[in-house]
């Protein structure tokens, strides 16, 4: 945790923050920080900040805001979709959304997918605090839009999606020619994830038939997280 996370409604009249459990502990027993010192802050669709430790004692921390911070992470205005995944993958890819500060995450469940892993508390009450993890390591505001649509049909959204949609394939085309074709359009463009076991030969022919094109971050497998971090490290590079 490189930025203290706090949202706008817990921060006082007097700009101050009470902070309790895991934030004072990681500021007491991590930053090692005094009274005096300062942290740094992050307050989800506002930005960055500079507070100021006011006191402490065994079991909390007093903040209070002194000044505010460059944004450091222009967040990437793309919207992504998934095959729903395993939970524990799951985590992983609503904690990278958070990093890096992704306008949206769609989790659909295609016919290939376990619909039990609904009821993981990744999909349920623990999104958010995965999704806070990333912001509190890079410092983005911008909180992720997740939805999770559990009974409309992953090829009716697709197939009326306002804009370009892109599937991530192995066999796909050129990743770099295509986003140039783009002209850096993300945020009119789907990036699509298919399941780990790969798309079946009628999810490609209704690609085809559908007009979408396949592109590829390169021609070795990978894990849905680590193909997402690739894709996610390339267009932030694009972009900054």
């Amino acid at each position: 945790m490189n930025w203290i996370l706090v949202y706008d409604k817990e921060i006082d009249t007097n700009h101050s923050v009470h902070l309790t459990g895991d934030r004072h502990n990681h500021i007491q027993n991590i930053l090692k920080k005094s009274v005096g010192e300062t942290v740094q802050v992050v307050v989800p669709g506002s930005g960055n900040y500079i507070f100021r430790i006011q006191s402490t004692e065994d079991n909390s921390t007093t903040i209070q805001k002194e000044s505010p911070l460059p944004e450091v992470l222009k967040p990437l205005e793309i919207r992504t979709f998934f095959s729903l995944p395993r939970p524990q993958t799951g985590k992983k890819l609503l904690h990278l959304s958070g990093a890096y500060g992704v306008n949206s995450l769609y989790f659909y469940a295609t016919e290939t997918k376990n619909k039990e892993y609904w009821t993981s508390p990744v999909y349920s009450k623990n999104s958010v605090s995965y999704l806070e993890t990333g912001l509190s390591q890079t410092g983005n505001s911008r909180f992720p839009s997740v939805i999770q649509e559990r009974t409309v049909s992953w090829k009716h959204f697709l197939k009326t999606w306002q804009g370009t949609v892109l599937v991530l394939d192995r066999e796909g085309g050129n990743f770099y020619q295509n986003i140039r074709e783009q002209n850096e359009r993300f945020e009119e463009t789907l990036f699509v994830f298919g399941p780990e076991s790969g798309w079946k030969p009628e999810d490609l022919l209704f690609f085809e038939e559908s007009k979408f094109k396949l592109v590829s971050l390169g021609k070795i497998n990978l894990r849905t997280e680590f193909a997402y971090s690739a894709l996610l490290h390339q267009l932030f590079s694009i972009r900054n």
